[in-house]
């Protein structure tokens, strides 16, 4: 073992020994997985880093055989860099993605199965063009749909609501059915 192995193992041996008994668990269970239940700031982030350690450690296993999964940008960079200080250069082979961008790879390794060449998240003047010909396509009456002014008017706030959609999956029945509901209240004030 050179002199940066012993500095990496003596660092994962420093951050494994502030660990209290369950997170200690949790690490030392290199075999199947593992379901950590905890609140925001009480060390997952940590948790999963020193058993990826772990299982670099004590399996033959290779980083680029891991996958760890995490909501935010910011929690894989968090992982990285706790890696690295950990496992040195190796952190860098270890496959670190948010659910999105893991997706997205899957689906970029995978296009064929799309019927696809390419294919990319559309940009914001494809975004503008697709909202467009959704507002034009609008029967008459349609209270999304203006004919004075800026007839576009409506398009930023079904983006925002197109947004908020995917990021708290909501369905199309449920806003249908929450537009209802509120104005049936309208009615009744």
């Amino acid at each position: 073992m050179n002199l940066e192995q012993q500095k990496l193992a003596s660092q994962f041996k420093l951050e494994y020994d502030k660990l209290n008994p369950e997170q200690k668990m949790a690490v030392d269970s290199i075999d199947g997985p593992v379901m950590v239940i905890a609140g925001p700031g009480t060390g997952k982030t940590q948790i999963l880093a020193i058993r990826i350690g772990k299982i670099l450690m004590d399996s033959d296993t290779q980083p680029e055989n891991i996958l760890c999964l995490t909501y935010t940008d910011s929690g894989a960079v968090a992982m990285r860099k706790r890696l690295l200080k950990m496992i040195g250069p190796d952190a860098y082979r270890v496959n670190i993605h948010t659910y999105h961008s893991f997706c997205n790879q899957v689906i970029q390794d995978n296009l064929s199965i799309f019927e696809k060449s390419s294919l990319d998240a559309i940009s914001e003047l494809e975004s503008i063009a697709m909202l467009r010909e959704l507002i034009d396509g609008f029967k008459k009456g349609n209270p999304l749909k203006r004919y004075r002014s800026d007839v576009y008017y409506e398009a930023k706030p079904l983006k925002n609501l197109f947004g908020t959609m995917k990021k708290e999956g909501l369905t199309k029945q449920l806003i249908i059915d929450a537009i209802k509901e509120y104005i049936d209240e309208l009615l009744n004030r």
